[in-house]
């Protein structure tokens, strides 16, 4: 029998009485702090119903609430509803942070807790800090669902297959002479990695243990010497195990990390990244072991592509950029039926996707938002909530595919009638944005904070502004969100050359429509003169964007010259691809303005 979350939450209560705990705050995490994560450790979203990759839950005996950020605030409250846990909305000037509610519902000296496999050390220290500063006693060694949760999806047992030389492009040795070369500027001995996606790129390996990301759970060290992989070795078939061997890199078993870190002697200096290393991991190492504490080695080396990699890249965006043509056109085709609904807008794409050369998998799982859902940023349609689409209003379609060569993310919004001056007033913003951050040109040590700016001026310019970060990294053959670059308000890192991101400005009218517009771009380098030298971006995605929603009069001239320019390369390199009646329709809707 499915338990509702109030009895969910009455057994987690009970376990809290066993425990002596007052307080238990259960994270939306793995033990690798991935983003998307693996059924098994979806606790938060079990004891909540609340779906969203980014979200905390606390709950006392009397009271629950959780925290979640502005991408989620509308699905929340709707998920939310009649659970009785509060939503607590992250930004807003109401909103207490967990201390403090925690503070207004407990007593002083009262036990907090929380499962240490599942926090970050970093977050593990703020957390302990702040709890403290209140007078709470806290305990990071508790966990009380797996006591609780009968139906528990088991571990995930996917098969891991090599990546390829031909799609990799970078060896594991190249690789590992690069992670041990940092090791030596640092003095250090060994480098801890706990995140999927620095595992799977190191090794040249990937994995299907997490819908979307092509990783699987393990754990690694890289000595100056030798490297080790700590999985489960079920999913290692003998093809990966001789590559492996071939790459002299021993294999031992998943939890077997926890006897290697006690292992460590007084001599040895352990690198890790503090924000990628559970809490429980960092614990098992001897105190007496030094520890740098640094960003992920593979991490700040990976997040630089190469230009064989970039040149991968290219080859996947043509493959998408295919898809999406046949997809617009279907869609275009279809949309006066009264046939098509939310969902399958989302299947369609899918299959068109399905049959592009060195595709695997989507990259997350696609948005598609018609009308008023298209306000709600993170929206997923259900048999339930799905629309029939009409062919009129706004149309958001955010969507990505995994290709052996690249991973794609995409979004583009599409107005099926005929637009209203707001609508296209709106439109033409969220495009101005999304090119001015294209067209940027800047000199080295710009953070992306300063270029977040370029993407919201025009917005900004008539009061409106969006609460999403503009750009995230994105990796290769990877997670679709990859750090440590973004272009975001709160992000004071230098982009650099060879960094992969996304540029998605947006504007969402509640109850109304939702706009974004997202390609995915580059840094290289433009020029070195006497002021230093200076930065621009390529675009990789090619996709035509819909050109009557745009008011023209509100371009400037070097804006339309770059959506011209833009249109003619999509056309040039997908046109000797389509079938006739695509390549027609795309030559009308990508001629010059």
């Amino acid at each position: 029998m499915t338990l509702t979350i109030q009895e969910r939450l009455s057994l987690l209560r009970k376990q809290m009485k066993k425990a002596d705990v007052d307080a238990y705050i259960v994270h939306h995490s793995d033990p690798h702090l991935s983003e998307y994560i693996p059924d098994y450790w979806k606790e938060r979203e079990w004891l909540s119903g609340f779906t969203g990759s980014a979200g905390t839950l606390v709950v006392t005996q009397k009271n629950a609430a959780l925290w979640t950020d502005s991408r989620y605030f509308i699905q929340a409250e709707m998920q939310l509803s009649g659970t009785g846990i509060e939503l607590c909305k992250i930004g807003m000037p109401e909103t207490p942070d967990i201390q403090s509610w925690l503070a207004l519902n407990l007593k002083q000296n009262s036990i907090v807790a929380c499962n240490g496999l599942l926090i970050s050390l970093s977050n593990q220290r703020t957390l302990s800090e702040n709890l403290k500063a209140k007078k709470f006693k806290v305990r990071f060694d508790t966990d009380l669902v797996s006591k609780i949760w009968d139906d528990r999806p088991p571990i995930p047992q996917q098969k891991v297959f090599v990546h390829t030389a031909e799609f990799a492009k970078v060896s594991v040795q190249e690789k590992l002479g690069r992670i041990r070369k940092e090791l030596l500027v640092r003095n250090a001995t060994a480098y801890l990695m706990c995140a999927l996606d620095e595992i799977c790129w190191t090794f040249n390996i990937r994995g299907a243990d997490i819908s979307y990301n092509p990783v699987f759970l393990a754990y690694a060290i890289v000595d100056d010497d030798k490297a080790t992989l700590y999985v489960d070795e079920n999913k290692l078939t003998d093809e990966v195990i001789q590559f492996l061997a071939n790459e002299q890199v021993s294999v031992k078993p998943y939890s077997k990390i926890f006897d290697k870190l006690a292992k460590l002697k007084k001599k040895d200096v352990l690198v890790l990244d503090p924000a990628k290393v559970n809490f429980s991991i960092y614990s098992a190492i001897p105190g007496n072991t030094k520890v740098i504490e640094t960003t992920g080695l593979a991490t700040q080396i990976k997040a630089r592509k190469q230009p064989v990699e970039v040149e991968g890249i290219n080859d996947a965006m043509v493959q998408d950029g295919i898809a999406m043509v046949e997809f617009l056109y279907w869609l275009e085709q279809n949309v006066k039926s009264g046939k098509v609904i939310e969902i399958t807008v989302a299947e369609k794409l899918l299959e068109f996707r399905s049959k592009r050369k060195n595709f695997i998998s989507e990259s997350f799982g696609s948005i598609v938002g018609y009308a008023d859902h298209g306000a709600i940023v993170h929206y997923s349609a259900t048999p339930q909530t799905s629309y029939t689409i009409k062919p009129e209003g706004f149309l958001l379609v955010d969507s990505g595919g995994q290709y052996l060569n690249g991973t794609t993310d995409i979004t583009r919004t599409i107005h099926l009638g005929n637009p209203t001056p707001q609508e296209k007033r709106d439109f033409t913003l969220v495009l101005q944005g999304m090119v001015r951050l294209s067209m940027a040109k800047f000199p080295k040590g710009t953070r992306g904070s300063q270029l977040d700016t370029y993407a919201r001026m025009a917005l900004w310019s008539q009061g409106l502004n969006y609460g999403h970060g503009t750009g995230h990294g994105v990796g290769y053959f990877l997670n679709v969100h990859e750090g440590p670059q973004q272009i975001r308000p709160e992000n004071h890192l230098p982009i650099e050359p060879g960094m992969v991101m996304s540029n998605e400005p947006g504007l969402y009218r509640p109850n109304a429509y939702g706009i974004r517009i997202e390609n995915l771009i580059v840094c290289v380098e433009d020029e070195t003169n006497d002021f230093g030298s200076f930065l621009r971006f390529d675009t990789l995605t090619l996709c035509p964007i819909d050109i009557k929603a745009i008011d023209l009069d509100m371009l400037t001239v070097q804006e339309r010259e770059w959506l011209n320019h833009y249109h003619q390369l999509v056309y040039f390199k997908l046109s000797p691809h389509l079938a006739a009646e695509h390549e027609k329709w795309l030559k009308e809707i990508t001629k010059p303005l």
